[in-house]
Formats: structure tokens, sequence, C-alpha cells
């Protein structure tokens, strides 16, 4: 369940590479989008980044010169969080929202 939703949100998004689920209280990567193409290092350094970055808050973006990283954190319970790794032309406004919305629906059936 947890990785059709991941797939779902990828595949409705252009731009979109890369979704893993995370629990950040261990920085493990629990579950990713079926066609993932990050290696397993790449994505524990993402769980990592966002672990850094969400110290505080729900939302956080980060760039580099080719990705844009955009990590969502939990409401509903605040170890549970999205790295996604996305092109730069991305339409953000369209797809944090989706993301958050996938997020809230897994979140609560993670354990």
């Amino acid at each position: 369940m947890v990785q059709d939703a991941l797939d779902k949100v990828c595949n409705d998004t252009q731009g979109c590479e890369s979704l893993a689920f995370v629990d950040l209280s261990t920085r493990m990567v629990l579950v990713t989008n079926a066609d993932t193409p990050e290696s397993q290092d790449t994505l524990n350094l993402l769980c990592a980044e966002a672990a850094l970055l969400l110290d505080e808050g729900q939302i956080a973006m980060a760039a580099t010169a080719d990705h844009v990283h955009v990590f969502l954190r939990s409401a509903a319970d605040q170890s549970d969080a999205l790295c996604c790794i996305c092109a730069p032309g991305t339409d953000f406004t369209t797809f944090v929202p989706a993301a958050q919305a996938c997020l809230t629906a897994i979140s609560g059936d993670s354990a």
C-alpha cells in the first residue's frame, strides 16, 4: 500500500524522480517508489539531510545543481517523513500538496 501511494505521486508528477518514506527517529528509509534510480547510500544521505533540515519544521527544500530535494514531516507522527528528489522544473505548487496528501494517508498506516 505505501509503495503504491509513493508510485502514484511519483508517476503523476512530471519531474519527480524518487520518493522515500522514512523514519526520522532512526534515520531509516522504510519504503521507496518502485522505480527509484537512487542507491541505498544516496537514500540514506537523503534521510540524514531530512532529519537535519526538518529539525523543527514540517517542510524543507534544498537545491543542488541538478535536483531539488523536498522534505515533508508528518503532522500525525513526527518521526514519519517523505524525502523527494525532483528535477528543477517540477511544478512544486502541484507536487507539494500531492506529496503532503500521500504522507497523511500513509503515516497512520506505517506501523
